[in-house]
Parts: structure tokens; sequence; C-alpha cells
């Protein structure tokens, strides 16, 4: 198979026969993470990191793990972070590849912890629990962003990297349909709607298809040819759309969208190189505009027109009642009172779910990272934020690449939009926030 021209889609049978296989037995999902952890570490130190393994395989879990969280798989509900973490730590540790470590992520990875001293946690397992879910997320950001930082990838590397993160991605697309059966089937409400998410949370399976609509647009931007069977990626990102939109979670459905629009506008405005191939790109807008417009469609009748309804923040128990943010505003307001009341350190780590139980009686978890990260770590978690904004502006005027902007504004906005509505519940923010960074080279250069 090392020679096959269909290699790529011989990978994409594979994965979605592991979906099938997963329908019937849910506890392979345990037995699969075991194994890729031991063959990724194995590869890693046996080859030293050369063939950039360690992205590689750090990409499939950011991929496969919500798939993995279906299936009660991968050793802890924190894997997908955790694995990602380790393969990237690996490969920065043995690789023969150097470079320059950027301080200011390793600042930014320092800054989660001044406000675990301060913080008063009912038991120590209560603590390892608050700490895993709300901590690893930054510190895979950081990870990441500090191993792909300037690394130089080839374009043929760059295409491995796109395939491995979506091959899982039309797995667990196989593994919702045949879980959920058809749409036409499904009673549908104006809230978010497990059971077209696979009897999983819709807010995470709509940022994963999101990420698969990511990774064809980057394709499609920077001219890169997935698969050999044409129009299969066509196929695919129409899957990504009609499966995404019937979770009803609007949030994994318009980060990419909101990271294409804003790459075609700024690119245009700030690149004279872009305009060369401008044609290529507004046809692939259009692809996925066309594309997006018949999902929307499709899904919208399927449900009675309630899928429009959702995304005008209507609901159809209370017309008068606007669902526009999901509540997510008064857990915004409510994060931002207790960052007022603890401005230097926060409360620490998962601690202002306890506090907004306190003001309102209502305990929720931060679906927005940016009031999570105030709240919960206070004057550090302000200074996190302003870097995760701050450098991506300052690298992009630095960068002569039209590549390398291409994608650093798609995947900076990407993560953006992620961090305002599915805060780091996933690996993939922090993943594709490092990857914004690498520097693309093309044979020619």
């Amino acid at each position: 198979m090392k020679n096959s021209l269909y290699k790529a889609e011989i990978y994409l049978l594979i994965n979605i026969g592991l979906a099938v296989a997963l329908l019937f037995n849910p506890r392979l999902s345990t037995i699969f993470s075991v194994i890729i952890i031991i063959y990724g570490v194995f590869r890693i130190f046996n080859k030293k990191n050369v063939d950039g393994f360690a992205h590689i395989v750090a990409a499939y879990i950011v991929g496969i793990e919500v798939l993995f969280r279906m299936n009660s798989g991968g050793f802890g509900y924190e894997y997908g972070k955790y694995a990602t973490m380790l393969f990237l730590i690996l490969g920065i540790l043995v690789g023969k590849y150097k470079k320059k470590i950027p301080n200011v992520f390793v600042v930014f990875i320092l800054l989660m912890f001044p406000s675990l001293f301060f913080a008063e946690y009912s038991s120590f397992e209560f603590a390892r629990q608050m700490v895993s879910f709300n901590v690893a997320g930054p510190i895979c950001l950081g990870v990441a962003a500090i191993y792909f930082y300037q690394r130089k990838i080839s374009i043929v590397e760059f295409r491995k990297i796109l395939l491995a993160l979506l091959y899982p991605i039309v797995a667990m697309t196989f593994f919702v349909y045949f879980r959920s059966g058809s749409l036409e089937d499904v009673k549908f409400t104006t809230e978010s709607n497990f059971l077209t998410s696979g009897g999983f949370g819709p807010n995470q399976v709509s940022t994963i298809f999101g990420l698969g609509i990511l990774i064809i647009g980057i394709a499609y931007f920077l001219n890169i040819r997935l698969f050999r069977i044409r129009y299969l990626d066509t196929f695919l990102l129409l899957m990504f759309l009609v499966r995404g939109l019937a979770t009803f979670s609007r949030g994994g459905m318009l980060a990419p969208i909101v990271a294409i629009i804003i790459c075609l506008i700024v690119m245009t405005l700030t690149n004279p190189n872009f305009q060369k191939r401008i044609g290529k790109v507004v046809y692939a807008f259009l692809v996925i505009f066309v594309l997006g417009f018949m999902g929307f469609y499709y899904v919208n009748e399927v449900s009675g027109g309630l899928l429009e309804m959702r995304f005008k923040g209507e609901s159809m128990y209370n017309k008068e009642k606007n669902n526009m943010f999901s509540g997510r505003e008064e857990i915004f307001s409510e994060d931002l009172e207790i960052f007022k009341d603890n401005v230097l350190t926060g409360v620490g780590p998962g601690l202002a779910g306890e506090k907004r139980e306190e003001m309102t009686g209502i305990m929720a978890a931060a679906h927005i990272e940016y009031s999570r990260l105030l709240a919960e770590h206070g004057i550090f978690g302000m200074i996190a934020i302003l870097i995760i904004i701050l450098v991506p502006i300052k690298v992009f005027f630095q960068l002569k690449s039209t590549d390398d902007k291409i994608l650093l504004i798609l995947c900076v906005v990407f993560v953006y939009v992620t961090l305002g509505h599915a805060a780091m519940r996933t690996a993939a923010p922090g993943f594709i926030f490092g990857l914004a960074f690498i520097n693309i080279i093309r044979k020619r250069q």
C-alpha cells in the first residue's frame, strides 16, 4: 500500500471500518487508544521524529478524540489532550529538528499555575478533576504553539497532517449516521440535539464537524489535492455540513465559515500576491457556500423550519424568548463579576462554576474560554488572552509567504470562534492554534 496511488482513500476506508466496529463493540475504542499510544511513542523514539510522526499522530488524536469519548474509550475524558501533548513533547525532546523555543508560549503555559496556589478545593480528587478539565486545554495550546512555531514543513507533509485530522472525522460522521439514523425520522426542537450527535454532546460533535470543514477549506485555499478520486472531498464537505447542522449546535458550523470569510477579506486587502490565486479561492468559497446552502436547506426542511429558528435565536416553546447565545451571555457576565472580585489570581481552575452557583443558584460550566480565564486565573488569565490574540497579529505582519498568511488566518480565526462557544473542551483548538504558526515549504522554494 506504500506506493498505492489511492493510499489516502484506503486509509479512509480503514477508518470507516473502525467506526462500524465501534458500533458493535464500543470497548474497542479503549484498545485502539492504547495501540495508538504504544505505537506512537515507539515510532517517535525509533526514528527520532525525523519523519514528523509526532505531529502526524497528534493530528490523528485530535480528530478521533470525540469519537473515543462517544465510546467511553481513551483512559479518561482528557485522553485526547494528554496524548496530543505527549506526542508533541516527545517530538521536541527526541527530534533532530532544532529551533528556538518561543518564550512567549512558555510564559503562556506558566500563567496557568499561579491560581492553583490560592484555590480552595474541597478534596484532592475534586482538585485533580477540575485542574485536568480546565488547565489541560490551555497547556495543550501552549505545547502545540511551541512545537509548530516557525517549523518548516513541506507541502507534502502538510497534506499528511490534514489527512490525519480528516480520517477520524469521516469515521465519526459514519458512526453518528449509523447510530442516529436518517434525519427524516428525528424529532427536532430548537435546542441542541443529542440524537443527531450520536448520543453525545452536540457542541463537541459540531466543533469536530466544523474542523472537518476547515481542513477541506485549507486544502482548497492552498491548492492541495487530498484525494485522487475527484470530488471526494466535496462529498465529505457536504457530509460534514449536513451532520453538523443537524446537531443544532451553531458554533461549530459558524467557526470555519467565519474563518474563510475573514481570510478572503484580509488577504484581498493586504496581500497583492493573493490576487493571483483569487480566482481559484473564490471558486472554492463559492463551492463551500453553495454546499452550505444546500445542507442548510435540507436540514431546515426535514426539521420543519426549526433550524432557521435556531440560527435566529428563536425558541419553539417561547416565541418571546431570545435564545441567540443559549444563555452564554449570562455566564459571561457572571464570570466578569467573579473576575472583578478576584482580579489578582482568580478563584482557581474549575471553581468559577461553584462561585456561579453561589451567585445564582445554578451550577454551569463556562463555554467561553476568555471569560473563564479571567474568572479562574485573574490577571494571569488576562495576560494569557492577550498572548493568544496579539502574538498571531504580530506574526502575520512578519510573514512573507502567502501560504503561511492564509493558514494563520484560517486557523487562528477558527480557534477564536471556537473558544467563544466551546471553550477548550477538546484538543482541537489548541492543536489548530499551534498549526497556524508553521512555515509551509513548496518545492520551488
